[in-house]
């Protein structure tokens, strides 16, 4: 019984040897192409292409993931949320996958996503996002935490978004043709917030108005 136990965990060691022989160091287990998905362009494709810098020829084990992910994040190519890299062990392709930022909302000239991260598209983005003007990384996460928590058809009349702390918001809406500058005060009684500025927009006498505080939600004001 132990001799065929040491037998069949030799063969094991064997076949592992084997494996990770064919693998390491033998030509079979090579890379023969890379490919990029996710890329919104061709010129961006040549740039992950050359910061991966994967030969075709080189060995296949030694592609790791990671230090490609870690390569791109260096080279400070931001709109990259997350890459996956993969080796198909039978075609030998490594595929590059990005995974992009969405833009929410843009500051000054790069964009913000739903996680408040600043960053430079490569494209052009051509849908009409919200302003966010922010004292710090805190502030900004907060506003745009703000933002993602209002109703769409709220939300979609945001022209800018402001805040000098994490718990103070000014919005700019645009209300029929004209700009409403609110006083929303802190990330609170949202829900209240909105309605209290459906309910006062919609007042006659409240046509001309272009200031309203619903900071207080018990005592909204307009002017």
């Amino acid at each position: 019984m132990r001799h065929k136990r040491e037998v069949f965990l030799g063969v094991i060691i064997l076949v592992v040897a084997t494996l990770a022989f064919l693998f390491g160091w033998t030509n079979l287990f090579t890379v023969k192409s890379v490919t990029v998905s996710g890329s919104p362009n061709s010129e961006i494709t040549k740039q992950v292409l050359s910061i991966a810098d994967i030969q075709k020829g080189e060995k296949l084990a030694r592609v790791e993931p990671r230090n490609i992910s870690a390569k791109l994040a260096l080279a400070g190519i931001d709109w990259i949320k997350k890459v996956n890299v993969s080796r198909n062990w039978v075609t030998r392709n490594v595929d590059i996958n990005l995974n992009a930022r969405e833009a929410i909302a843009f500051s000054g000239d790069r964009y913000i996503d739903s996680e408040g991260i600043l960053f430079t598209s490569p494209i052009t983005i051509e849908k009409k996002l919200p302003e966010v003007s922010a004292a710090n990384t805190t502030a900004r996460v907060a506003a745009i935490g703000l933002y993602l928590s209002l109703p769409p058809d709220f939300s979609e009349k945001i022209i800018k978004l402001s805040t000098s702390s994490s718990n103070n918001f000014q919005m700019t809406l645009l209300n029929g043709k004209e700009n409403l500058r609110i006083n929303w005060g802190s990330n609170s009684n949202n829900a209240v917030k909105v309605k209290i500025y459906k309910a006062l927009v919609a007042l006659p006498e409240n046509k001309k108005i272009n200031q309203m505080d619903v900071s207080d939600p018990t005592k909204p004001t307009v002017k």
